[in-house]
């Protein structure tokens, strides 16, 4: 196994216990199941898995899954709630129950007519714990679901760090499972996992998403029962680069820079909560995602302003202001601002000249003489300064310190002026 560091903490980043794609190990059962596993270290590095899965030549039929939290097994949502493999007559009863409570709440009274496996098709989309699992013939929609949430304020240590430190795409070979089911009735085949593609799409989700689910046997989990048709069929199952030929788990590191950089990238692939849920809670969900960018933006560029920013020495700006009329006092205001680290780093210097004649002609032709010590007049100032920075894109999270810095350089110019 190559590029592998071992951590103390088989938890702690667990991810970088396992090797780089694409190369696979069974680093942890309790973590990965019985699964081959590796990583990928940026999202560039998962453009060459989809690469190898999806590359015309390749004659297999692969089916993706992402899922949040690294330590998340692949667990229908029946199964999660009796924390066991399915028991028939529990999904049974479930069904039953489904069926019963829908009548009348339905358009459409031929869906008591379809089969099993479309009634539960039905209810995943509704939120009925089913026994199915959500495939995706696009791994980038995939990673979509991988990463379209943010981690759960639960996910944390005792000191309050985040615990969640990658999240997962499945894949599953599809052609594989499609074969088995060619040999149903032969009792080699019995209890093989099943690939469910509905007729029917009321929401256009299914679509939308390139979607289909999994369904193992009653009983059996996938993972156990895919294991049990590939040893029925002589694939060495010891062997975690040839088990990866059929399931794997790919990690993605995790962190909100992470999260972010992804969901920007899928937009542009036009995959996000709008086009995915072609409803209004897609609608929603999109411009909750948009919302959340945008605040996100405005505070990283507050903390860079932050960083950078250095305390304004008056001794600094009287060398740059004469205390004496110059002659050139715009010149003398635009020096000031270029010896400002938080107000030239985001401002171009054409810029600065034009903040400078705006700031001196505001103090010569509206203010009045006493203006600084009139609050009305400083806000007006102050306002007057906002718009400008605004209207050269000056980053928003830092607008307001940027106009208290102007207010200083120009209290600090008509000083100089009045002596």
């Amino acid at each position: 196994m190559k590029n592998v560091e071992v951590y103390t903490e088989r938890h702690k980043e667990y991810y970088k216990n396992l090797p780089l794609w694409s190369e696979f190990t069974i680093f942890d059962s309790g973590v990965d199941g019985l699964i081959p596993s590796c990583r990928v270290d940026s999202l560039e590095d998962f453009d060459q898995v989809v690469k190898h899965f999806c590359q015309p030549g390749n004659d297999q039929d692969f089916v993706f899954r992402g899922q949040q939290h690294y330590e998340w097994l692949l667990a229908p949502t029946l199964d999660r709630l009796t924390k066991s493999a399915i028991d028939e007559e529990l999904a049974k009863k479930q069904l039953r129950n489904f069926k019963l409570s829908i009548r009348g709440r339905v358009a459409d009274n031929t869906v008591f007519n379809d089969n099993d496996e479309e009634l539960w098709a039905i209810g995943q989309h509704h939120g009925l714990a089913t026994p199915l699992l959500d495939w995706s013939v696009s791994p980038y929609v995939s990673l979509f679901f991988a990463f379209m949430h943010e981690d759960s304020e639960t996910w944390v240590d005792k000191d309050g760090e985040p615990t969640n430190y990658s999240r997962v795409i499945y894949v599953l070979n599809r052609a594989f499972i499609s074969d088995l089911e060619e040999g149903e009735g032969d009792p080699l085949f019995e209890g093989h996992p099943k690939i469910v593609e509905p007729a029917k799409d009321d929401h256009g989700r299914l679509v939308n998403q390139a979607g289909l689910f999994s369904l193992a046997p009653y009983g059996e989990t996938l993972e156990s029962s895919l294991l049990k048709a590939l040893q029925d069929s002589d694939v060495d199952t010891n062997s975690p680069n040839e088990l990866a030929n059929y399931i794997c788990r790919i990690h993605i590191p995790n962190s909100v820079e992470m999260r972010m950089e992804c969901l920007r990238r899928l937009r542009k692939m036009n995959i996000h909560h709008a086009s995915l849920f072609p409803d209004l809670i897609g609608a929603s969900g999109f411009c909750n995602d948009l919302l959340k960018e945008h605040i996100y933006r405005v505070d990283l560029e507050a903390k860079k302003l932050e960083s950078i920013a250095t305390p304004i020495s008056p001794t600094i700006i009287r060398k740059n202001i004469s205390t004496k009329i110059t002659g050139k006092p715009v010149a003398d205001l635009a020096n000031a601002i270029l010896t400002t680290h938080l107000l030239s780093n985001h401002i171009k210097e054409p810029d600065i000249k034009n903040i400078s004649q705006h700031i001196l002609d505001f103090i010569e032709n509206k203010a009045g003489v006493d203006w600084m010590k009139r609050d009305s007049q400083v806000a007006r100032l102050k306002n007057i300064l906002r718009r400008k920075l605004k209207k050269i894109k000056f980053p928003e999270g830092g607008v307001s310190e940027a106009t208290d810095t102007l207010l200083d350089l120009a209290f600090t110019l008509e000083r100089g002026r009045q002596k």
